[in-house]
């Protein structure tokens, strides 16, 4: 149980929360928001081992190619697809695009290894919530071990780990698995069946009973935490793709932003989001950008325009004839801007955090734009977008400030080729050199160093990074 209430409140009070909280004190549903994702766990994921990395509203992944960087955001990946409630087998090595990650699902197994371990924590008004995750990829790809569990947060056992549905060892031969439940009472928890060859939390709603507070408890966290995950969203912009009309109901974006200009059409149709629209737009570009607007094929399709003043006219420059670099900034803008809406269509934000992940951010933008943006991911975090996003871009750490530097993840691989991740801030000379001036123009000049205790100790941040 959450611990016993000292006062219930009315339903009506508590619209925003969720059921599982709906018998708490009444200071859990003070400012009660949506679950957050804010750590991401790979013990043993590809070439990461025992790597952590704490999710910022902004978290920037830097490091040299090969140091691991695509790995996390693959393990992200990962557990978003599974959350969805889809086997193991179609989520990582299905699709019509193939595989959901580089290799499939055994090349997210470490080399020579017949498994791989990942993880994640969310918040949820403060508490927070841990699912642990092993899946085996031979001879079948199901299920290893699962965990679900929090920290005990009163009595004489306050601090311990408290499983609220824990598998039990897989048995040779079977496609199912047996995982106990926090039943809330004393004694062995109550084993429910569950298939191996899908997220075991993902099929909690269906396995657990609502009949008593224990179970609406553990579905209502594990609604949670499928929720956060769900709400991940990988955008890998492919520009070629983006230059052709598309129907206008195409509204939700996809991962390669094809239908960017439904996207765009439909966000255009609320004045105050053009206007940041096209004063972002504006301000990432050289051409005096007046207004954005969309126009229709005969058979009724969009594509997103730029009005544009070239001399003493105004030109309307469509998708077709735009630039790699500003068809993938108005991609990443369309992701921040586009926001989940509450049911009913109200037009309000939802409450759900959106975790935006962007393989190389400055793709196509020159680096005198890079504050521009980093401005605009910012704000987006205040509005419910968070953003995990890689990069190689000196400009991009010129343009951060003192607050951002503990978001930054240093991603590199040891003297025996495991890749590990240390925060920028961890470094024992960081304060040193940020002090002496803009972090990136640092690294390039190679003053910043990990320490003796490090495992690269023989090795500058400017190599890390690969700024030379």
């Amino acid at each position: 149980m959450i611990g016993a209430p000292t006062e219930l409140i009315p339903l009506a009070k508590s619209s925003k929360a969720p059921p599982f909280l709906q018998s708490a004190p009444a200071a859990v549903y003070n400012d009660f928001v949506a679950s957050r994702l804010v750590e991401l766990r790979l013990p043993e994921f590809k070439s990461m081992r025992e790597a952590t990395v704490q999710l910022s509203p902004l978290t920037l992944l830097v490091g040299r190619n090969g140091s691991g960087k695509s790995n996390v955001l693959d393990a992200l990946a990962v557990l978003s697809a599974l959350a969805g409630g889809a086997t193991f087998r179609d989520a990582l090595d299905g699709g019509p695009a193939g595989p959901l990650v580089r290799g499939g699902s055994e090349g997210c197994a470490p080399v020579g290894e017949d498994a791989f371990t990942v993880g994640c924590s969310v918040v949820v008004e403060r508490i927070h919530y841990h699912l642990d995750l092993e899946v085996s990829v031979r001879p079948s790809v199901q299920v290893k071990s699962e965990r679900l569990w929090t920290r005990r947060r009163g009595g004489t056992r306050r601090g311990e780990r408290q499983d609220l549905l824990r598998t039990e060892d897989p048995q040779p031969e079977s496609g199912d698995i047996v995982a106990r439940w926090d039943g809330g009472k004393r004694g062995p928890n109550p084993p429910v069946t569950f298939r191996a060859s899908q997220l075991v939390t993902a099929q909690v709603a269906s396995r657990i009973p609502a009949t008593s507070q224990a179970g609406r408890r553990v579905r209502g966290i594990a609604d949670e935490m499928l929720a956060a995950l769900s709400n991940v969203f990988i955008l890998d912009p492919v520009p070629h793709q983006m230059r052709e009309y598309v129907p206008e109901k195409d509204v939700q974006l996809r991962k390669n932003a094809e239908n960017l200009s439904a996207v765009l059409a439909n966000l255009l149709a609320d004045s105050a989001t053009r206007s940041v629209l096209v004063e972002m737009t504006s301000s990432l570009s050289e051409a005096q950008v007046s207004e954005m607007d969309t126009v229709t094929s005969d058979l009724g399709d969009v594509m997103v325009t730029i009005q544009e003043r070239i001399g003493s006219a105004v030109e309307q420059i469509p998708a077709r004839l735009m630039s790699d670099g500003t068809l993938r900034f108005l991609a990443i803008a369309a992701a921040l801007l586009d926001r989940p809406q509450r049911e009913g269509g109200s037009g309000e934000f939802d409450g759900n955090q959106r975790t935006l992940v962007v393989e190389e951010i400055e793709n196509g933008l020159h680096p005198s734009q890079a504050a521009v943006l980093l401005n605009q991911l910012k704000k987006s975090a205040e509005s419910g977008v968070h953003t995990l996003a890689t990069t190689h871009s000196p400009a991009i750490l010129d343009a951060l400030v003192g607050a951002d530097h503990s978001s930054v993840i240093v991603c590199s691989r040891g003297a025996d080729g495991w890749s590990r991740t240390t925060r920028l801030t961890d470094f024992p000379d960081y304060i040193e050199i940020a002090g002496r001036g803009l972090l990136g123009t640092a690294a390039v000049r190679d003053r910043l160093r990990p320490g003796k205790e490090s495992t690269d100790s023989d090795r500058s941040l400017v190599d890390i990074l690969g700024l030379r």
